[in-house]
């Protein structure tokens, strides 16, 4: 295999991974994967040609961060174990508005500080080994925390994406996954 081979092997990687986590625009200087040919001493090199250069969707996760301050106290906070492909990301904007929420009402948060908010959704066994270990619940299981009382545990939207036939059994996940989240807007409500 060629350095240049070796290269592009890596670059075909590295875009295949951008629009996994869902980068939409990806621009490339194509004269970059050109075979560079040998240059005369005399010659002075031109500038570098500019890198490849991705510009990422705002995420419903990440225009929460930015929109909602502090001190505010969302309704209801979703915590994820890691960043949502951009299935689960529309999946959960599903949910969100069908709960009549925003994402500054309802975020979903993968990193850093937990807001504050009236109950906690848990999505998935990772996440609830993440931001609160040691607690052990299944899914449909109200817990309370140190953080807080109203700790829901349910199902990943990323388990529930995994399944490419939508069994009966499928089905009832995805039904208990809704019964449980309307269960919270009852609970925050009451």
């Amino acid at each position: 295999m060629t350095a240049l081979e070796y290269i592009l092997d890596g670059l075909a990687a590295e875009l295949a991974l951008e629009r996994e986590l869902g980068v939409r625009v990806v621009e490339c200087d194509r004269s970059l994967l050109a075979q560079p040919s040998r240059v005369p001493e005399t010659v002075p090199l031109a500038a570098p040609a500019a890198p490849i250069t991705a510009a990422p969707a705002v995420a419903p996760v990440e225009r929460a961060k930015q929109a909602s301050p502090s001190s505010a106290i969302a309704d209801i906070v979703f915590l994820h174990d890691k960043p949502l492909s951009p299935p689960c990301e529309e999946m959960m904007a599903k949910i969100v508005a069908a709960l009549g929420k925003t994402p500054e009402t309802a975020p979903v948060v993968t990193e850093g500080a937990v807001p504050r908010a009236k109950a906690y959704v848990v999505l998935g066994g990772l996440a609830l080994k993440k931001w609160f270990p040691g607690v052990s619940a299944a899914p449909g299981q109200w817990v309370a925390t140190p953080l807080s009382p109203n700790v829901l545990v349910t199902y990943s939207p990323a388990y529930i994406q995994r399944f490419s036939t939508v069994t009966p059994a499928v089905q009832q996940i995805k039904k208990d996954m809704w019964t449980s989240i309307k269960s919270v807007l009852r609970r925050i409500q009451g």
